[in-house]
């Protein structure tokens, strides 16, 4: 009789201890928001340092062109990072092209029919629009991730747009008053047809 009720309660502990199991062997957090960020930052450096490298030999501001040095340096960082981290699950980085939709143009394709006088400021406003869609891919992942690593990765990422965005827009308003303002050569060349025009008046 001892022994059968010691043998219940044995039963009864065990079967206690296997429902009290630790959290710590429970299945991890849902880390959903960092793979989808992952997969879509990985996709969006990817065609950002594909379109440095075939439109920045147009460039023709040297501070500009310092500047598109700069973002590509830093995308291909981010992006070996990324995609290391998504190697090891087994995944790869999104594909815009695999979504169906509207056909529209790309930023590649607006740079390319941009003229060489006005490309420099179609490069900023491409660039600077990508920046934007950065940001509010690194700005889900500091509301909604959860892996610390990817979520130091956004923030850094974050830092890095809002720096060169303001840079960016800085240049623009700079460079279209410029462009506004008739430069010397074209001062000089409406007095001289003006002065012609009253010579022959005369």
């Amino acid at each position: 009789m001892v022994r059968r009720r010691l043998g219940c309660w044995v039963v009864i502990a065990v079967w206690v201890a296997g429902c009290a199991t630790p959290d710590a062997n429970q299945p991890p957090a849902s880390d959903k928001t960092d793979v989808w960020f992952m997969q879509h930052m990985a996709g969006h450096l990817l065609q950002t340092t594909s379109i440095l490298h075939l439109t920045s030999d147009r460039i023709t501001r040297p501070n500009l062109t310092r500047l598109a040095h700069t973002i590509n340096q830093q995308g291909q960082v981010h992006l070996t990072q990324l995609q290391a981290w998504l190697a090891s699950r087994g995944l790869a980085p999104y594909d815009p092209q695999q979504q169906p939709s509207s056909r529209k143009e790309t930023d590649l394709e607006r740079l390319t029919r941009s003229g060489q006088a006005k490309f420099d400021l179609a490069f900023l406003a491409v660039m600077t629009a990508r920046h934007r869609a950065g940001s509010k891919l690194a700005a889900t992942e500091l509301r909604d991730g959860s892996l610390p690593e990817v979520r130091q990765l956004a923030q850094q990422l974050l830092a890095e747009h809002h720096a060169q965005i303001a840079t960016m827009r800085a240049w623009k308003r700079a460079w279209s008053k410029a462009k506004a303002k008739p430069s010397d050569s074209q001062r000089s060349r409406r007095s001289a047809t003006g002065h012609l025009a009253g010579t022959l008046d005369g």
